[in-house]
């Protein structure tokens, strides 16, 4: 035991990133084992973002135009979050791509906790673990590296400002830049960066400086080259943005949105908090009571890390208060639909940052005490800390589902099989017109994205930049289900990132399962202006009743197959003439 505690020693700085890597391959081996039979999170990825990388890297380098998407819509109204990823749907089989993104991400997302845990000076063993379950944390791999790149992107940062780095720094930076959205977090590190930018110049640390500004300079120039359609888009050139007609609701319970944001974190970035916070006071208290130089550098550490963090949800949450909402919607364009409290984007990366910490205060106040009571205590408070941490995080990981999928009979999850179902629009095809370039078809009761991936023309689709035009052209087809609900019109013209058909029964609802029994009952669409935008088919979740809908029912409906998450009912709209 003692050789292989040498040998551990003498090796570990080898030993703990390999075990760390081959931990979070175990997320991307399940998706390899179960293959299109795998659970896939719908919301944001598999009912938009997933398809503009699979049409970005169909029509890569090829005119302004993505021909399938909302009647043949500007290549400005899919833009990837992360534009590098694009490259592996082109290599790749749309499944293949994303879970070779999703390997890819979680390594960089491991290493970069790894490594910046031991830059700031902590044991490698902490690093491993808070490594390992930051990479399990449930973000979605569709935006790449925007949330499992941040600690790479940091550690990149200060290294090449320290003059540690050369190159490589540069380098990873870049790579940040190429795999993450400046409208999602991009922003963010680009404020945060510059702010340090300014401490490093009251000190008069002008190689810092320089070397700080290079380093903001590549990010930006990156962000700038991979976004230039947006930025058209902002400026003015090209078509006019939906977005110009958004209208904000102000956030109304402050206090509760803070609380919120502190204790769970935003939309797609769940933080597990709440523990962290209760564990870093309490070692905060036993610091202050022993007062040593090392936990007074500790205490200092966390305190700066949990005020920043609370400063900055504060930033988030007036972005959202009634006199700014008011002030923004006045002001209009950009300033209307700029999400500035996104900066929630990073708060996952740093209250991991603070979970880290407070293990490694755990151990070093452990060794400040003779007794062997306070010393098992204070383990035990790390091990029980790490312990609820994981549980919490594997609970709400992609993984745990998958792992019941491979292992539970019964157990059943909408799936990239089920979802997308090429074998039900494989038969679909065979009976509908064959030249698909000739028409275009629209969705109910089911993501347009599924008639997408299948290769049809899509009148409807999700977008959150595309003509304003074409939503009024589309509001046609859907005034009379409008006027029926409110709400659901509402939702529709002061946001309308969805241009679907709704009806008042079911508003935009896209996940009509079937057997559900549900009919839609004489939808007032309007059949003339769908005519206008070259509309042939709906394919529809559920049967629709009257209005004439039977007679354009098409020979075979519904269709569907055991594994479908939906029943396809199509209706020719050639057949009402």
């Amino acid at each position: 035991m003692e050789k292989l505690w040498d040998i551990y020693q003498n090796k570990k700085r080898i030993i703990l990133p390999v075990l760390g890597l081959l931990a979070v391959s175990v997320i991307g081996l399940i998706y390899v084992l179960l293959g299109e039979r795998s659970y896939v999170e719908v919301h944001d990825q598999m009912d938009g973002e997933i398809l503009n990388y699979i049409y970005q890297a169909k029509y890569l380098f090829q005119g302004d135009v993505i021909p399938e998407f909302m009647n043949g819509m500007d290549k400005a109204s899919m833009i990837p979050p992360a534009p590098l990823a694009v490259l592996f749907y082109k290599i790749l089989p749309p499944f293949g791509a994303y879970v070779a993104v999703q390997w890819m991400v979680v390594m960089v997302g491991f290493l970069g906790m790894y490594f910046l845990c031991g830059y700031l000076g902590m044991p490698r063993e902490i690093g491993l673990l808070a490594g390992v379950l930051f990479a399990y944390m449930p973000f979605y791999p569709t935006y790449g590296l925007a949330a499992l790149g941040q600690p790479m992107l940091v550690l990149c940062y200060l290294q090449w400002v320290k003059g540690e780095r050369k190159l490589s720094g540069l380098l990873g930076i870049c790579f940040y830049g190429l795999m993450s959205s400046l409208t999602l977090v991009g922003f963010v590190w680009l404020i945060l960066g510059g702010l340090h930018l300014l401490c490093l110049l009251c000190k008069r640390q002008m190689q810092s400086v320089f070397r700080s500004f290079v380093s903001l300079l590549t990010l930006a120039v990156t962000y700038g080259l991979t976004n230039l359609d947006l930025i058209k888009s902002v400026l003015g050139e090209g078509f006019t943005t939906h977005r110009e007609e958004m209208v904000l609701s102000p956030t109304t319970d402050l206090l509760g949105k803070l609380k919120e944001l502190l204790l769970q974190g935003g939309s797609y970035s769940k933080t597990y908090a709440a523990p962290v916070l209760v564990v870093a006071l309490f070692m905060m208290s036993i610091g202050m009571v022993r007062k040593t130089d090392g936990s007074k550098l500790r205490n200092k550490r966390l305190s700066a890390l949990l005020l920043g963090i609370l400063g900055l949800s504060v930033l988030a949450v007036l972005w959202n208060a009634s006199n700014v909402v008011e002030l923004r919607n006045a002001m209009g364009g950009v300033f209307t639909y700029f999400q500035a409290d996104r900066i929630y984007w990073i708060f996952p990366f740093l209250w991991m940052l603070a979970f880290a910490l407070c293990l490694e205060y755990a151990v070093y106040m452990a060794g400040c005490y003779k007794d062997y009571a306070v010393k098992g205590m204070l383990f035990g408070i790390g091990c029980v800390f790490f312990l609820f941490q994981g549980v919490c995080i594997l609970r709400d990981s992609t993984l745990n589902k998958n792992i019941r999928l491979l292992l539970v009979d019964g157990y059943s999850q909408v799936t990239w099989e089920s979802l997308y179902m090429e074998d039900v629009f494989d038969e679909i095809e065979a009976v509908v017109e064959t030249d698909k370039n000739s028409y275009s078809v629209v969705s109910l009761g089911m993501y347009p994205s599924v008639a997408l991936y299948n290769g049809f023309i899509c009148a409807d689709g999700y977008s959150n930049n595309y003509d304003l035009e074409y939503k009024h052209a589309f509001r046609k087809i859907i005034s009379g289900e409008l006027k029926k609900n409110g709400e659901v019109q509402d939702y529709f013209d002061d946001w309308g990132n969805r241009c679907y058909l709704a009806t008042g029964q079911r508003g935009f609802d896209a996940m009509v399962q079937k057997g559900n029994g549900f009919v839609y009952k004489k939808p007032s669409f309007n059949l003339k202006a769908m005519e206008e935008l070259n509309i042939r088919y709906i394919f529809a979740a559920a049967p629709v009743e009257g209005a004439g809908y039977e007679e354009m029912l098409v020979e075979g409906s519904p269709f569907s197959s055991e594994n479908s998450y939906y029943e396809v009912w199509v209706y020719d709209l050639q057949k009402n003439k």
